[in-house]
């Protein structure tokens, strides 16, 4: 009797041991991703290689809400291969603002017909930044990744990868855990002559011509420049693009 007894309770305490020794192993974090299966898998969530390099430009016609001026504007976002950028926000009777990047140079032009150029620095992020194909060139236009681990963005665990290019400002982008899209950004830019801190957040992904787009893009921080854009229409493959990079005068 003492025997099953000294028994029994070597045996309990084994079960009890092992089953904690369970718990502890489930309460452990899984283990973290390489940079190369991260940016692996974002590539085929987002409808793979050969999906993405089949569309050459994007024309994405919104709106865009700025709390901090209580409006809500009509924008036309374009981008092409390789490396161009286009912004036309229009201010009701004022008139249109155009941003450009067309590769190398950029500018802003305002309704009254003033043309202000791009800083040095803004250029520099810009030509990576730009890049139409950024999602299938990320160790190419930074040399230097670093995985940071699961981090939260709003109720999302995403893996955040610090990137470092040749030259520019670092970014740091976050791949959602359970999609495996990029859930947004954080960057480092020049506002109103100061520095700042940038996050972008990207939502509500659609599948257009093979490939997964945000129809939904918020600037939440710095808080005093927060705006959503919120997409509704796409084209892609646009063949009338001559005046899209181009100065308007």
């Amino acid at each position: 009797m003492i025997l099953f007894l000294k028994i029994g309770k070597a045996a309990l305490a084994a079960a009890i041991l092992g089953a904690f020794a369970s718990d502890l192993r489930a309460e452990q974090p899984a283990k973290i991703p390489s940079v190369d299966v991260v940016l692996e898998r974002n590539i085929k969530a987002l409808g793979g290689k050969k999906a993405m390099t089949k569309i050459k430009n994007r024309e994405a016609v919104g709106n865009i809400k700025m709390p901090a001026f209580g409006a809500e504007l009509p924008v036309i976002l374009r981008a092409a291969a390789p490396n161009l950028e286009a912004m036309e926000l229009t201010l009701g009777d004022a008139g249109v603002v155009r941003d450009i990047f067309d590769g190398s140079k950029g500018w802003t032009e305002t309704p009254d017909g003033n043309v202000i150029p791009k800083k040095e620095r803004e250029l520099i992020n810009k030509k990576t930044e730009a890049d139409f194909h950024a999602d299938l060139n990320y160790k190419k236009n930074y040399p230097k990744i670093k995985q940071l681990g699961v981090q939260k963005i709003g109720d999302k665990d995403v893996y955040a990868l610090k990137m470092t290019p040749k030259k520019g400002d670092p970014d740091t982008f976050f791949f959602d855990v359970k999609t495996g899209m990029v859930a947004g950004v954080d960057s480092t830019a020049e506002m109103q002559n100061m520095e700042v801190k940038t996050r972008v957040l990207f939502h509500d992904y659609r599948k257009v011509d093979g490939v997964q787009i945000p129809f939904t893009i918020e600037l939440v921080e710095p808080k005093f420049a927060a705006f959503t854009i919120t997409i509704e229409k796409i084209r892609h493959n646009v063949k009338q693009t001559s005046d899209w990079f181009k100065k308007s005068k």
